[in-house]
C-alpha cells in the first residue's frame, strides 16, 4: 500500500518571503566534503551517477515549437487551473506553460498524486548541463505559466474577483524522487508576478534534502502546499506564477563521474481556483498513479522467436496500476483493461474487473486478470500491442479530471531483449582498472546474436569515452564462465539524437542457454551506462574487479541489449506499419468542452499523406478522415477517446488521449 500523499503545508509555514541569498561555503567544511569525496573514490568498485544530459528533454524543442508556431506567445489562461501532467508528452500543456527547462516524466517520481510530473534539475531545455553550474548552489531550472486572468472570471457576464473569492494555488511536491537529493543549500522556490510593479515576489521555497530526510520530516512521499492569493496587486490580468530551483553540480577528481541531473524536484497536482480554504484537501477524482510496465515475466521487450518458445511462461500475471481516491467519499471504481494488436488496430483482448470499493483519500492496486491471455497476431514479423488501463467511478461525485482516469504501455516485440524502459535515471560504471561487468541474459531458445546495442550516458566533457573489450560470456552456474567473444577497440559513443549506439559483431555468433553481455575496461574511468532505477535487474548484474564474480548492490537495469535474429541493427526492427517515430503535433484544446478540436503538425509536408483515427477505449473506430487542422466531433459521447494521427507514406504516427467533456 502507498504512504498517503495527502499531506500538506500552509504558505506560513517557510517564514522566508525572499529568495535566500547562498553564502559563499565554509572553507573548512568545502575541504571536508572534498576529502570524503577523495575517500569515496579511493573505495568505491561499483559507481552510480547522475547524468549530464537528459534524453527526455534533447528533441523535445520541435514540439515546442508547434504550439508557438501556432498560438504565439499570447496565450491567456482563466481559472480554475487544474494540471497534473497525465497527458502522454515529454513537455507540459503549452496552453498553460509559457517556459519550461522542466520535463514530463512517469520516471522520475516516487509514490505520485497521479500518473506524471515534472522534474527539475540542473540541465537546460536542450538537455545539457548550465554552463555557469558548478559546486556552489545557482539558479537552474525555470517553470512559468502563461498570463492567467486574475481580474475577471470566464463567460458572460465577466465577473471581477476580489481577495474575498479565496483564491488559492496547491501543488504536491517531492524532493530526489528516482534522481539525485537535493543538497542543503539548494531550493525549489515559487514566485508570483506582479503585472503592475513588473517585479517578480517570492512567496514560497523549501530547502534541498533527501527523500528519506523529507519522509521523516513529513510523513509522506509527496508534500500538499497550499498558498493563498489575496493582495490585490495579482488581481489583474497578468498575472503569473513559476517554480525554479536552486541546483548545483558537486565536485568530484572524476570527470567520468560528473553529470548533471542532480538537485531534482518533482512537482504534481497543480490547481488554481476560487471558493477554496486552508483545508480544501478532496478532489472528485480518481487517478492512476503509476506507468503500466511490460506484461512480460522477463523482459521489458523481447523477440517474437523467443516469446513464441514458451509463450506460457513469458507472460507474468498480476502486472497492476496504482490508483487513489482524491475524494472525500468512498468510490466504486470500475476497472477495464485492453489490450490492441497495432498491425490491423484490433481489441485482442479486454476484461473489466469487479468494481473496488476505494475508501476516501486511500491507494489500491489494479492488477486486471489476463492469465488466460496469450499475445496472438497476423503481422509478418515485428508485432507492437497497446495495453491500455481505464478507471472510471460509479457513485459519488463525477471525476472531474479525466485525463489521469487512462494509462497506457506499448508491449514491443521488435529484435532485441530489453530490461530497461529506453530512459535513465542515473548511470553506472566500475572505477578499477580491468574490471568486469556482465549481464545475464536466459534464451528460451538457440539464437544468433548479430549485434549489442547499449546507452551510454556523456559525461561532461565526454571524460567516459574510453576503450573497452566488448564481451560475451557463456553460463558457469550462475556466473559468468568463458569467453565466446571479445572485441577490442570499443568506447562509449554519442550522436545529437543520444540514442543506443551498436556494436556489431565482425561475424554472427550462436548463442543458447544463458549468456552474460558486458565488457572488460581498460582505465578505471567510469564508462557510465545508462541505469533504469524502475526495473530491478540487480540478481543479472555481475561485477568482477579481483577475480571474484559479485553481484551487483544497485537495484536498477543497465542499458545494454543484445539483437537476435538475422539483422545487426535494431532500428530496422520498428514494424513498418507500427514506426514509433513520432510526429511532432500538439491538439488543443484537450479535454474540450464543444467537441471541436484544433491539431497542429510542425513543419507539414505532403498534407494529402496524413490520415486522422479516432477510436474509443473498447476498440471501436468512431472516426476517420484525412488530415483537417479542425475536427467537430461534437457527435461523439462525452468520453476518453484515443486519436491516431499517422502519415501514411513514412509510416510516422503520434497517437495521444482525447477528452471530450
Amino acid at each position: 500500500m502507498r504512504n498517503n500523499v495527502l499531506h500538506f503545508i500552509s504558505a506560513t509555514h517557510h517564514s522566508s518571503t525572499a529568495i535566500r541569498k547562498h553564502k559563499p561555503m565554509n572553507k573548512n567544511i568545502l575541504l571536508i566534503l572534498i576529502l570524503i569525496s577523495i575517500g569515496y573514490t579511493n573505495f568505491a568498485q561499483e559507481v552510480l551517477t547522475g547524468l549530464s544530459k537528459n534524453p527526455l528533454l534533447l528533441n523535445k524543442n520541435i514540439e515546442l515549437s508547434v504550439v508557438r508556431i501556432a498560438k504565439g506567445n499570447n496565450i491567456e489562461v482563466h481559472i480554475p487551473i487544474f494540471e497534473d501532467f497525465s497527458a502522454p508528452s515529454f513537455i507540459p500543456n503549452q496552453e498553460l506553460w509559457a517556459s519550461s527547462s522542466v520535463f514530463v516524466n512517469n520516471s522520475y517520481c516516487i509514490n505520485p498524486p497521479s500518473i506524471g510530473v515534472v522534474t527539475f534539475d540542473a540541465m537546460d531545455q536542450n538537455g545539457s548541463v548550465y554552463s555557469h553550474m558548478s559546486s556552489f548552489p545557482a539558479g537552474a531550472d525555470t517553470f512559468t505559466t502563461n498570463n492567467i486572468r486574475l481580474d475577471s472570471t470566464f463567460g458572460t457576464p465577466k465577473v471581477k474577483l476580489k481577495p474575498s473569492d479565496s483564491i488559492y494555488l496547491s501543488f504536491f511536491v517531492q524532493p530526489q524522487g528516482n534522481g539525485s537529493s537535493p543538497l542543503s543549500g539548494d531550493s525549489l522556490v515559487l514566485q508570483f508576478f506582479d503585472a503592475n510593479d513588473t517585479v517578480w515576489n517570492s512567496v514560497w521555497n523549501i530547502d534541498g534534502m533527501s527523500l528519506d530526510t523529507f519522509r521523516v520530516r513529513y510523513d509522506t512521499s509527496f508534500l500538499r502546499v497550499m498558498i493563498p492569493i489575496r493582495d490585490t496587486k495579482y488581481f489583474t490580468s497578468g498575472f503569473k506564477f513559476r517554480f525554479y530551483n536552486y541546483a548545483r553540480v558537486p565536485a568530484t577528481d572524476k570527470p567520468s563521474w560528473r553529470s548533471g541531473l542532480y538537485s531534482n524536484w518533482n512537482l504534481d497536482y497543480i490547481i488554481l481556483d476560487t471558493n477554496r480554504s486552508i483545508n480544501d484537501t478532496f478532489y472528485a477524482d480518481n487517478a492512476i498513479q503509476t506507468q503500466p510496465t511490460s506484461l512480460l515475466k522477463d523482459f521489458q521487450s523481447t523477440t517474437w522467436k523467443q516469446y513464441m518458445a514458451d509463450p506460457t511462461n513469458a507472460i507474468e500475471t498480476g502486472k497492476s496500476v496504482g490508483i487513489f481516491n482524491h475524494d472525500n467519499l468512498l468510490k466504486n471504481v470500475a476497472q477495464k483493461f485492453y489490450i490492441y494488436d497495432l498491425w490491423d488496430k484490433s481489441l485482442s483482448f479486454s476484461t473489466t474487473t469487479s468494481s473496488l470499493n476505494l475508501a476516501a483519500k486511500s491507494s489500491a492496486e489494479y492488477a486486471p486478470n489476463y492469465s488466460a491471455y496469450s499475445f496472438v497476431t497476423t503481422a509478418p514479423k515485428y508485432p507492437e500491442f497497446r495495453v491500455l488501463y481505464h478507471v472510471s467511478s460509479n457513485t459519488g461525485n463525477p471525476d472531474i479530471f479525466k485525463m489521469n482516469d487512462t494509462a497506457f504501455f506499448y508491449q514491443k516485440f521488435y529484435n532485441y531483449l530489453s530490461y530497461d524502459d529506453g530512459i535513465p535515471e542515473a548511470g553506472y560504471g566500475l572505477s578499477t582498472p580491468n574490471g568486469k561487468l556482465a549481464y545475464q541474459f536466459t534464451l528460451n531458445t538457440d539464437d544468433t546474436l548479430q549485434s549489442v546495442q547499449m546507452y551510454f550516458n556523456q559525461t561532461i566533457g565526454n571524460a567516459n569515452q574510453r576503450y573497452f573489450y566488448l564481451t560475451v560470456w557463456d553460463d558457469n552456474n550462475g556466473v559468468p564462465g568463458n569467453i565466446i567473444y571479445e572485441k577490442s577497440g570499443k568506447r562509449p559513443e554519442f550522436d545529437d539524437l543520444f540514442k543506443f549506439q551498436t556494436y556489431t559483431l565482425e561475424q554472427p555468433l550462436a548463442v543458447d542457454g544463458t549468456i552474460y553481455i558486458g565488457w572488460r575496461q581498460t582505465t578505471k574511468d567510469n564508462l557510465n551506462i545508462g541505469f533504469d532505477k524502475n526495473n530491478d535487474q540487480s540478481d543479472k548484474i555481475f561485477y568482477n574487479v579481483s577475480g571474484n564474480w559479485y553481484n551487483s548492490s544497485f537495484k536498477g537495469a543497465p542499458m545494454i541489449r543484445p539483437i537476435l535474429g538475422q539483422e545487426q541493427n535494431a532500428h530496422v526492427g520498428f514494424n513498418p506499419k507500427t514506426d514509433t517515430e513520432e510526429i511532432a503535433l500538439n491538439i488543443y484544446p484537450n479535454p474540450t468542452n464543444t467537441g471541436i478540436i484544433n491539431i497542429d503538425i510542425f513543419d507539414i509536408k505532403d498534407i494529402h499523406n496524413y490520415k486522422i483515427h479516432i477510436f474509443s477505449l473498447q476498440g471501436q473506430k468512431v472516426y476517420e478522415s484525412n488530415f483537417k487542422n479542425k475536427l467537430n466531433l461534437q457527435h461523439l459521447s462525452k468520453g476518453v477517446y484515443i486519436i491516431n494521427i499517422e502519415n501514411t507514406k513514412t509510416n510516422s504516427r503520434s497517437i495521444k488521449k482525447l477528452i471530450i467533456n
